[in-house]
């Protein structure tokens, strides 16, 4: 009996089963221990643990979606000031603070000036689901309008298809309506009359830079200032400070790359070049088809690698470059260092005599020349105020023939 109670207690207080993605491209599933907005623990098969640095990981998906708890039906959708966006079963606002009730279950009260805009959903008794419907033609409008909102309080009308904004006070949302003052004329107006609230936003609002963006499977989105986990509950504090409750199993992604990396292979490009060393008879655009850059692929169509101690390493990610060729880059703001892992692709091993040149706003940031001797390496660069980054692949010994590099895991970092 003893045994069999010490097995039940090891299965009540096993974590949730999830794979972490990290930035050298290598996923890891296990059983989750602790979840902070520094690291994250699991347990591997072995029994063994292991710990990952919040700023090493890509992502981390939960492998198992089964709900504990029923959700409650959804009639709002909010717009934090942070760029958050929560499905709530209600709300009630006064003139400081409002009380979302979460489809969880669980109350949470938080500042006003935390919250941007509310759509005011259509309740429907026959769909209690939380899922948010696909077929409302306003739904991108209304959210351009809730992104870029300053200002004072508004309330929000659908005339005839048209989004139509009237700028008004906003004293509270109460079950019998939402109060206004317009001019001289104060009155509470019933919420199916209206398609959306917007609260007074200060032009000037800064926040700190993500932990990561947390995906729930009702399609909210939270931006993460820091995350906690504790018996299953997960704690998300965002950008606002705003504190919210949220059950792991409600949980699709935790996107740590979000806002805080950016994968070469997902910026396009300003410029793509490749030239031929020999000339031939054949058209240059026709041979630019086959060895032009490739993102996500070798040039045999197969996932990316390298040869890692005489074995194949394969990548999610990853850029084939054959001599010579040459990307340019306009890089967005705020980011500081490019990483990425580099060698020859494994179909040039004992062939390739290439040099890769990594160049920042004219400015040679990294060179080196690969031959069969060469082993994959880890790349660090420092890009901070650069704003043009180019990338090239030259040929080191007057021919381009198997002068192949694979560029793996390539990103730029805040």
């Amino acid at each position: 009996m003893k045994t069999l109670s010490l097995i039940l207690l090891s299965f009540l207080a096993a974590g949730p089963a999830v794979e972490v993605q990290q930035l050298d491209g290598t996923n890891t599933s296990g059983e989750l221990i602790e979840l902070s907005a520094d690291s994250l623990e699991i347990r591997l098969a072995d029994g063994k643990t292991s710990v990952f640095p919040a700023k090493e990981i890509i992502s981390v998906r939960p492998l198992d979606q089964t709900e504990s708890v029923k959700p409650q039906p959804v009639t709002k959708e909010l717009f934090f000031a942070d760029g958050s966006r929560l499905l709530v079963g209600d709300m009630l606002v006064s003139s400081r603070n409002a009380e979302l009730m979460l489809t969880s279950g669980a109350r949470v009260e938080i500042g006003r000036s935390a919250l941007k805009g509310v759509r005011l959903l259509p309740t429907d008794p026959q769909s209690p689901g939380t899922k948010l419907p696909d077929d409302d033609p306003l739904r991108e409008k209304w959210h351009e309008l809730a992104q870029q909102h300053t200002g004072g309080d508004a309330i929000v009308l659908n005339r005839e298809g048209m989004l139509t904004v009237q700028e008004v006070v906003i004293h509270g949302v109460t079950a019998e309506g939402v109060k206004i003052q317009l001019d001289d004329i104060t009155t509470t107006v019933n919420p199916a009359k209206l398609y959306g609230l917007l609260f007074y936003q200060r032009t000037a609002r800064e926040f700190p830079a993500p932990l990561c963006e947390v995906h729930l499977n009702d399609e909210s989105t939270l931006v993460a200032r820091s995350i906690k986990m504790n018996n299953g509950q997960t704690r998300v504090t965002i950008l606002t400070g705003t504190e919210i409750p949220v059950p792991f199993d409600r949980i699709t992604k935790l996107d740590f790359a979000a806002g805080n990396i950016q994968f070469l292979d997902e910026l396009k490009p300003t410029r793509i070049t490749w030239s031929p060393i020999l000339k031939s008879a054949i058209a240059v655009d026709d041979f630019s088809m086959v060895y032009a850059p490739r993102m996500n692929q070798s040039f045999q169509g197969d996932p990316i690698q390298l040869e890692e101690d005489q074995q194949p390493q394969f990548y999610s990610r990853g850029i084939a470059m054959h001599a010579t060729s040459e990307l340019l880059y306009q890089l967005p703001s705020g980011f500081r260092q490019l990483q990425l892992r580099v060698g020859i692709a494994p179909e040039s091993l004992g062939i390739c005599t290439a040099k890769l040149q990594v160049i920042g706003d004219q400015k040679i940031l990294f060179e080196k020349e690969f031959d069969h001797q060469t082993t994959p390496e880890d790349i660090a660069l420092n890009i901070s105020g650069v704003s043009r980054l180019k990338i090239v692949v030259d040929a080191s010994d007057g021919e381009d023939f198997g002068d192949v590099l694979h560029l793996v895991q390539a990103r730029l970092l805040k």
